[in-house]
């Protein structure tokens, strides 16, 4: 059996030494902890820059593969677009290169969407050029949504190239009404993934790009446990039609999602609900919202951990179960 974890994060190098020695888009590094000039802080734990350490969380939590990603607070959708485009490109250089030191490792690109052009033409070089898997893109660009008209070079570039886009949330700060408690992250987080998941569908985005994966974290956020109060409102109102001609429920196989609900009924619940074809593991490592032990609440659940590395090798058009073979010279 094989655990493949496609939710899990890196910095690179060149980002954590270039904020310590004077900032990177007002960033900062020091004391062992990044701080973005919004308020957000979060430790430099070793697992984000030193691939041993990675390979050992690895280990520790029963995972033989994971497909690594920028942390998403390094998206900087706000920076200027040239700018953003050039760190993307390094950004992905350099998650070529963590990745290139184990078979047990792989990655998806990093794009600037606030130039979808330039994303577009990223996403073909770190597929073509650098062998990344996919992107790793926000649930939106800023005020720009990804059903925006605008936005559908870096869709198209996606089903061209046969690659999934996974959506995370972008936030550096505080948002207006979740400013306490950390409701920015524990309500935020899955209500931005929400948000974006329901406009792919209503505004007929999905039915345009019909070849487009498109993989949400956070156990697709509140998508799943509200598919019911989306068809209602396709059913009553005729502003949920403008677009589309069947019930947001129908579009549920369009979507893979992790597993990370950190609750055991509620992963239950999604496995039953989407099928075993579209649930892959994600841990969120090594953030402090991680779920450090995906392959037990597996176990606990009953899910097949095979199923979820079957689901990753689907969203991804490639058998990354593969890799875990080559590292280990097994058959």
């Amino acid at each position: 059996m094989t655990a493949v974890d496609l939710h899990t994060h890196f910095l690179p190098q060149f980002f954590v030494d270039e904020a310590a020695a004077g900032g990177v888009f007002g960033v900062r590094a020091g004391g062992g902890f990044v701080t973005h000039p919004e308020g957000f802080r979060y430790p430099i734990a070793p697992a984000f820059v030193d691939m041993a350490a990675k390979l050992a969380e690895m280990d520790a939590a029963g995972i033989d593969v994971a497909v690594l990603s920028g942390a998403p607070t390094l998206f900087f959708y706000d920076a200027p677009a040239d700018e953003a485009a050039d760190f993307a490109r390094r950004s992905n250089d350099a998650l070529a290169g963590v990745a290139g030191q184990s078979e047990r490792l792989a990655g998806l690109a990093a794009l600037p969407l606030q130039d979808p052009d330039a994303a577009a033409a990223e996403l073909e070089r770190a597929v073509g050029e650098l062998g990344l898997l996919g992107a790793h893109i926000g649930t939106n660009c800023g005020r720009l949504p990804l059903d925006d008209p605008r936005m559908e070079p870096v869709l198209a570039a996606a089903e061209r190239l046969d690659v999934p886009l996974m959506l995370h949330p972008y936030y550096v700060g505080a948002k207006p009404g979740l400013e306490d408690f950390y409701l920015v992250n524990s309500m935020g987080n899955p209500l931005d993934t929400s948000v974006a998941a329901v406009r792919l569908i209503h505004s007929g985005a999905l039915d345009r790009f019909p070849g487009l994966r498109v993989a949400l974290v956070h156990a697709g956020g509140f998508l799943p446990y509200q598919l019911g109060r989306f068809d209602h409102a396709f059913a009553v109102r005729a502003e949920a039609r403008v677009a589309i001609d069947r019930p947001p429920s129908s579009y549920l196989d369009r979507f893979w999602m992790d597993t990370i609900t950190h609750g055991d009924e509620a992963l239950r619940f999604l496995a039953e609900r989407i099928g075993p074809d579209r649930l892959y593991i994600g841990t969120d490592q090594p953030f402090d919202m991680a779920d450090a032990a995906p392959v037990e609440r597996l176990g606990r659940v009953g899910i097949d951990l095979d199923a979820t590395a079957g689901a990753a090798a689907a969203l991804l058009n490639t058998d990354i179960r593969a890799r875990e073979a080559l590292e280990t010279g097994g058959a």
